[in-house]
């Protein structure tokens, strides 16, 4: 759909907002009165004609000396706040009263979050067996539209039960169909770092780890995969929940394939042992893995935790540069840690580093030194040290 300067934007995966083209008008204060409570009302039944008695229900006016004057000066509110300062436009643009009863005017100037990510899940189901790059533009766009349940902060929101179960499943769905496509493209990078995005927004989601640890494994980082299923466990540890059967089995097959013996615990005084002078030590992926075990097993008995660190390089690199760029950085990471933090290059510009005996200001604060010795010359290619830290 065309959006222009006046167009009512309407987002409701997530955070609910309402703007006027780009001006916000579900202030922070207001968006969860029972003015606002009424306008997701009309957007969850779109297409429906609400009876006021349903209404009353929804909204808790039942208690009012008179629910039918206390609706109408609501609709009122509304309808004047969702006009804004628009000239010449009818108040009643946007809400219908039709024989006492209200609903959403379809045929309004507006754009709703929901039905472009249905509209862009059908485009890319369609075009997935004859046009797959298309395909997975169309999925990510989509994708990109979840930012959380469907009207995720309104509270007591029954009534919109159904919607939020629908849309989630969607999002789950399209992910799966993303993912698949991406891995038979042999795009297994951009496989993870979608089902990541996603766990960001549902980090219990049993499907989204495995099709991560999947995408790892397929391409080969096995070790990687290892460490992440051990994230993984963690957190569910951490919120009193029993890991996934499939996910223990994906873990155990991990830790088989790999043939770790948790009790090498030498193995990083011999490793660190390799540094010179005062910076980090690199390694391989797999023997990162190892390490990360080791590290993990004395975290649990030590008084401050250890961090992994994924470090990502970002910016729009011409061809040809980027392994030269990703060369360049790795001797300031070298540089920048301190003697015995170890880290790895698991990807053309993605490193992981493991630091311990630390906290995450500190860590912050590194990070802050590595970008500032960004060298000058790599501002054309726009470059961005993007960062996420886990507790190990």
């Amino acid at each position: 759909m065309k959006v222009n300067k006046n167009t009512l934007k309407i987002r409701t995966l997530g955070r609910f907002e309402v703007k006027r083209g780009e001006i916000m008008i579900s202030s922070e204060d207001q968006r969860l009165s029972k003015r606002w409570r009424l306008f997701q009302l009309l957007i969850t039944y779109k297409g429906q004609t609400l009876p006021t008695d349903q209404i009353f229900n929804y909204l808790g006016l039942e208690e009012s000396v008179n629910p039918g004057e206390a609706l109408k000066s609501l609709v009122f509110q509304l309808r004047k706040t969702l006009k804004g300062k628009i000239p010449n436009e009818p108040s009643e643009n946007y809400i219908i009263c039709s024989a006492g009863n209200y609903r959403f005017n379809e045929s309004s100037d507006y754009w709703l979050d929901i039905e472009e990510f249905e509209e862009l899940i059908k485009k890319a189901q369609s075009l997935a067996d004859d046009s797959t790059k298309e395909a997975i533009s169309y999925y990510q766009k989509a994708l990109s539209l979840y930012q959380g349940n469907f009207l995720a902060e309104v509270p007591n929101s029954f009534w919109a039960s159904s919607k939020k179960k629908k849309y989630r499943e969607m999002f789950l769905e399209a992910m799966l169909e993303a993912n698949n496509l991406m891995r038979k493209m042999g795009l297994y990078k951009e496989a993870w770092e979608l089902c990541e995005d996603g766990l960001r927004i549902v980090p219990l989601e049993e499907q989204l780890h495995t099709l991560s640890l999947q995408s790892l494994i397929d391409s080969n980082k096995t070790g990687l995969a290892l460490i992440q299923y051990e994230e993984a466990a963690l957190l569910f540890r951490e919120n009193n929940l029993d890991l996934p059967p499939e996910l223990k089995k994906m873990g155990e097959t991990l830790k088989n394939k790999l043939g770790l013996d948790p009790q090498t615990g030498d193995l990083l005084n011999r490793l660190k042992s390799f540094g010179k002078g005062n910076g980090a030590v690199i390694s391989e992926l797999e023997t990162f893995s190892t390490i990360y075990q080791i590290e993990k097993n004395r975290t649990e008995r030590a008084e401050k935790p250890g961090f992994l660190v994924f470090l990502d390089l970002k910016g729009n690199l011409p061809p040809g540069a980027g392994g030269i760029v990703s060369q360049e950085f790795q001797k300031i990471l070298m540089k920048t840690l301190r003697k015995g933090d170890v880290i790895c290059k698991w990807g053309d510009q993605n490193f992981l580093a493991l630091l311990n005996n630390t906290n995450q200001t500190d860590i912050e604060a590194i990070i802050g030194r590595l970008r500032e010795r960004i060298p000058p010359d790599w501002k054309k290619f726009d470059l961005n040290i993007e960062s996420k830290l886990q507790k190990i």
